[in-house]
């Protein structure tokens, strides 16, 4: 089934399974998260600070402790679709990989890199920029710097890492390597047109098609290419994979809910020692042991 001959109908199946699972990325990060969404203000302000930090020459000669350290940190807390977001970026003296920590040269060409994707206004110039760094040819420094510029364009840019492209070479019978800007610039444009004509079945941020092609990358979806995943002889494989899926969502709902429920009793503490209590906006529609928290709140902080 290749993009060619693929049919919105087929794809809308495909879609559907993965709308419909209740432990898909799309309903386990893309949709309702609101960390997810605070990420994108987070990497933002750190992306400034490895820009401000190579500008002033202050940014290290290792990943550990950098700037850059916490915003690939952010990235992979994210979890699912960014997992493994950090290797890339781990300093290797011994392969001098990535090299953007003892060059100096390369060091400002990323810095420089950053701040031009940061302010672009177009898909163009973004485009630019990736096959400007491209052609500096920094050792080490390959598409996996796409997830830094997926939280600054979502729109315009996915995410980028093995899952994902395997995924990709599955679901469209293509042969998109890892390490390849070229290759990934290809995955981009098809995404991007997929996505133009299809706006019934994917959001406009790409996040959202790039977690279809992450679970079928790992099997979660079976479609025919990937098939044989789901045989005897990867079954345990594969189980193995649902099963971490599970264990990690059942232990966000525990966090999620242990947080909630700190939450209740901090707001029936204050109201009982005769307090106004407020929680924030985004917490109103929130509830436990079958209160709701707009109804414990004051709907807004009193003028003072």
């Amino acid at each position: 089934m290749g993009l060619k001959n693929m049919t919105e109908q087929e794809l809308g199946k495909i879609v559907s399974i993965y709308r419909n699972d209740a432990e898909s990325v799309y309903n386990t990060w893309f949709i309702n998260n609101e960390a997810r969404l605070k990420a994108f203000r987070s990497i933002r302000r750190g992306v400034l600070q490895v820009i401000k930090d190579i500008k002033e020459g202050v940014f290290p000669n290792d990943f550990k402790g950098s700037s850059l350290e916490f915003v690939v940190s952010a990235i992979a807390e994210q979890k699912q679709v960014f997992e493994g977001a950090a290797h890339p970026f781990y300093w290797k003296p011994k392969l001098r990989i990535p090299d953007i920590y003892e060059s100096q040269e390369n060091k400002v060409y990323f810095g420089q890199f950053l701040e031009n994707c940061l302010n672009a206004k177009t898909e163009d110039q973004l485009i630019k920029e990736i096959m400007w760094l491209d052609s500096k040819k920094i050792k080490g420094l390959g598409p996996a710097v796409a997830n830094i510029l997926y939280f600054l364009h979502p729109t315009v840019i996915p995410p980028f890492n093995t899952a994902i492209v395997r995924g990709f070479n599955t679901l469209f019978r293509e042969k998109i390597k890892l390490g390849s800007w070229e290759d990934y610039l290809k995955m981009r444009n098809v995404l991007v047109e997929i996505v133009k004509h299809n706006r019934n079945l994917f959001s406009k941020d790409l996040g959202d098609v790039s977690g279809l092609l992450f679970d079928i990358g790992v099997a979660k979806i079976i479609i025919e290419g990937n098939a044989s995943v789901a045989t005897e002889k990867y079954a345990q494989k594969r189980n193995s994979v649902l099963k971490k899926r599970h264990k990690q969502i059942q232990e966000e709902l525990e966090e999620e809910d242990t947080h909630t429920k700190i939450q209740y009793y901090l707001l029936k503490m204050g109201k009982s020692l005769g307090y106004d209590v407020i929680v924030a906006s985004n917490d109103k529609t929130k509830s436990y042991n079958g209160e709701n928290f707009s109804f414990l709140s004051i709907a807004e902080f009193p003028k003072l």
